[in-house]
């Protein structure tokens, strides 16, 4: 039996809820929050040595960008993938109650977030009522004051996700060379251009899956060559096959 996923949609951010389908190492384009519901996540002390020691929590954050290894022992698990542009991640900082270069650890009023994540994952409470429960256990929603120059970029890539937007293109549009854009971009999201496209893609990709789309209709409808390439894109940002995940969302629908 396939086991059941569900993606939320949240402005920006993107909420998973479901098993953890036997992650290897990799790194997000953007914060990651990520709570296990069933059971205790394990994070690698040193994502390249498997072999080494590993912390057991039930709540962990991972920065942007940072190459980490979560494993959970079975049951479901919740990713909070945050808003780059949002104060989300500081916010998220603030109620950890350990915080280390790699990952923070133990989220401050864990068991009320767990219990609507929950309750989420099963369909007890509506999709709208758990953001707005959420947003205030959590304390994100307020977004900083984005560069215009830089949300005009972003919103250029969400709406044409299949082109390549060149850093020279986008620097253009904004009124700066590339090296200055490129700068800007990281310091206001977090995260590199290049990490930031991927990522952008690769919502547009499973949004196209799941409006009906095959996956190597998805695929190049996103602007990657083949399902190959998305496959393997996807693996080495979210540590899974897009095949895991897409088997349990349709396994919910049914």
């Amino acid at each position: 039996m396939v086991a059941r996923a569900k993606l939320i949609g949240w402005g920006p951010r993107v909420l998973y809820l479901g098993p953890a389908f036997g992650l290897t190492p990799h790194r997000n384009a953007t914060a990651v929050l990520a709570v296990a519901l069933d059971g205790k996540l394990e994070v690698a002390g040193d994502p390249a040595k498997p072999d080494g020691a590993w912390r057991s929590a039930r709540s962990v954050l991972i920065p942007p960008n940072t190459l980490h290894h979560l494993r959970a022992a079975g049951g479901r698990s919740a990713f909070l993938y945050v808003d780059p542009l949002s104060r989300d991640l500081a916010a998220l900082e603030a109620r950890m109650w350990e915080v280390t270069p790699r990952a923070a650890f133990d989220l401050t009023g864990e068991a009320a977030v767990i219990e609507v994540l929950s309750g989420l994952a099963e369909g007890r409470i509506a999709d709208g009522d758990g953001r707005k429960a959420l947003t205030e256990l959590l304390g994100i929603g307020t977004r900083a004051d984005p560069d215009v120059r830089i949300l005009s970029a972003l919103r250029r890539m969400r709406d044409q996700p299949d082109r390549s937007h060149s850093m020279a293109e986008l620097g253009a549009c904004a009124g700066l060379s590339a090296s200055r854009f490129l700068h800007l971009f990281k310091a206001e999201t977090g995260v590199p251009l290049r990490r930031y496209r991927l990522w952008n893609r690769m919502g547009a990709a499973v949004a196209a899956f799941q409006d009906g789309m095959s996956l190597t209709e998805a695929a190049h409808a996103a602007g990657f060559a083949s399902s190959a390439h998305f496959s393997t894109a996807f693996r080495d940002m979210f540590g899974m096959m897009p095949s895991e995940l897409l088997k349990g969302l349709e396994a919910a629908q049914r």
